[in-house]
């Protein structure tokens, strides 16, 4: 952590030295939970989060560019949610003819659809809940070849950042329910009140967070663009080893957690097509898991169809979203926060931006999913007070007849209120 601060300051003091194109935003947001979880919990969450960023020059085929983030959860008393940094990117970019070399810290996203990407497998994740959840930079050597009708595109990560979990005070841990203990046949587990957590050393299996390497092939072909992606590292996302102590069926607090990093191989295929007026995205891929434990999924297949368009509403414009996710796991899914991709299994996504007025958007959207019969909604509204300064108010809620992930967050739904100023 201290390091990723150094590094921020070096990058900051460039700024100055240097010149180049510097922008940023600090955003101050609250989160206003109406259900009180009892003690170590907090019903008034407020985060602080800055990002800044610059590209400038150095020469006609040499470039650099950096972007830090950082974020404070003042309610958690315990790393990492209180203060998180990261350097989504530092990196020198050099430019011959077709052929672009980047090396440093970079974050990279190969898939082509909104929400949930299968393909999005190259940086880990930091979860600290499934609204804010963020991939981290990681120091590699991309190297681009070829033009845009067919170009391909190589990484190399020698040394992959750990996942990151949310403090172990966190609202978004099971609170009442404990479903799919791995490694026993417990079934489902009643969490007593005041349920306390603890975190174990995390466990790394086939030395997953070394060497890790992939490769794109990409053509653009007018109005229809495809891609083929590979990709051999850590997953994005940890499994969560839980170490029950039973007093059947109540657990008893604290429950242990060791986070296990393993190793996967992704194979993706995607594709987007444009016309005038309507946007389709589609991605497939499979991922095999290479290291051995009987808590990990041999295997997943995962698909997504989106199609979005923009229709004119007198003098506003509106973007209009819909997605349809399907995947196949032979495992079935636990309700531990590192397991949020699995809210993906079989679901339906629907999402609006309308953008009213110069300074008004109002934002709608819902997440159902068929398994549990689930629904995440969300309805909220930015306006823009001057150039630099934007306040808004959303409601984001959770609900399901069965159990399992959505439902296990419907006593976190709340309100939030945010103001951004920009620099």
């Amino acid at each position: 952590m201290i390091m990723k601060f150094v590094l921020a300051g070096l990058l900051l003091f460039s700024s100055f030295a240097f010149g180049g194109e510097f922008s940023g935003k600090l955003t101050s947001s609250t989160d206003d939970y109406p259900y009180n979880l009892g003690p170590g919990t907090s019903t008034l969450v407020p985060y602080v989060t800055l990002e800044m960023s610059q590209k400038y020059k150095l020469r006609k085929s040499l470039r650099f560019q950096w972007k830090v983030y950082a974020l404070a959860n003042t309610a958690s008393r315990y790393q990492p949610e209180n203060y998180y940094g990261d350097v989504p990117e530092a990196f020198f970019e050099y430019k011959k003819g077709e052929t672009k070399t980047k090396i440093g810290m970079n974050t990279v996203n190969w898939g082509v659809v909104d929400v949930s990407s299968p393909s999005d497998t190259v940086n880990t994740e930091a979860i600290f809940d499934p609204l804010r959840t963020t991939r981290q930079g990681a120091p590699m050597v991309e190297e681009v070849l070829g033009g845009e009708a067919l170009n391909l595109d190589l990484i190399y990560i020698p040394v992959q950042r750990p996942p990151q979990l949310p403090s172990k005070d966190s609202r978004w841990l099971p609170r009442d329910v404990l479903i799919n203990i791995p490694l026993e046949s417990y079934g489902e587990l009643q969490i007593p009140k005041n349920m306390q957590y603890e975190y174990d050393h995390a466990d790394t299996e086939n030395r997953a967070l070394n060497n890790n390497y992939g490769a794109k092939l990409a053509s653009h072909l007018g109005s229809l663009d495809v891609q083929l992606t590979h990709f051999e590292g850590a997953a994005p996302s940890p499994k969560i080893r839980p170490h029950p102590v039973v007093n059947f069926p109540v657990l008893e607090s604290p429950l242990v957690l060791t986070p296990v990093y393993y190793r996967v191989r992704t194979s993706g295929i995607g594709f987007v097509y444009a016309t005038e007026k309507w946007i389709f995205r589609g991605e497939s891929s499979y991922q095999h898991t290479i290291s051995q434990d009987p808590i990990l999924q041999p295997w997943m297949w995962s698909n997504v169809l989106g199609v979005e368009t923009n229709l004119d509403l007198g003098s506003s414009t509106m973007t209009v979203l819909a997605q349809y996710y399907y995947a196949k796991n032979p495992q079935a899914a636990d309700n531990l926060i590192a397991s949020n991709y699995r809210i993906f299994d079989h679901t339906v996504v629907a999402g609006m931006r309308w953008a009213y007025s110069e300074k008004l958007t109002i934002n709608l959207s819902g997440v159902f999913e068929t398994g549990t019969n689930g629904l995440f909604a969300m309805g909220g509204f930015d306006q823009k007070l001057t150039d630099h300064l934007t306040w808004g108010l959303s409601w984001k809620n959770f609900s399901a007849e069965e159990e399992g992930l959505i439902k296990t967050y419907a006593k976190n739904s709340h309100g939030t209120l945010d103001m951004t100023y920009f620099f």
